[in-house]
Parts: C-alpha cells; sequence; structure tokens
C-alpha cells in the first residue's frame, strides 16, 4: 500500500496553486485588453471568472481524494 501524503501539506500546496491560477488568468485577462485595445475590463472579468471555475474545480478535485 501506497503512503498517502498529509492532508495538509496537500491543502496547504493547493493554496500556492490557487494564488497561480489566479494571478496567471488575471494577467491573460489583462493582455487580451491591452492586445485587443478594449477599453472596458471585461476581458479580466471573464477571464478571472474563469480562473475562479478552475480553482472550484481542483479544490473539489483535491478534496474528495482527502
Amino acid at each position: 500500500m501506497k503512503k498517502q501524503p498529509k492532508s495538509w501539506l496537500v491543502f496547504s500546496s493547493l493554496a500556492f496553486q490557487i494564488g497561480i491560477v489566479m494571478y496567471l488568468m488575471v494577467s491573460l485577462g489583462e493582455w487580451v485588453r491591452e492586445k485587443w485595445e478594449i477599453i472596458s475590463n471585461w476581458p479580466t472579468l471573464v477571464a478571472s471568472f474563469t480562473g475562479l471555475v478552475v480553482v472550484v474545480y481542483m479544490i473539489n478535485k483535491q478534496g474528495k481524494r482527502y
């Protein structure tokens, strides 16, 4: 039987993953806004909402394992 990592270790590393995903998605939204010269903040909002959905999926997936 394989030894499972401690649940606190898994969930603490999840915090870093959440931060990285949200940073990348907001940066992507800002890049799209500048690239296409869009005045409104919609690209950033859509990208950050997409990042939020990805984060919820990651939390749900990790929560089912432990």
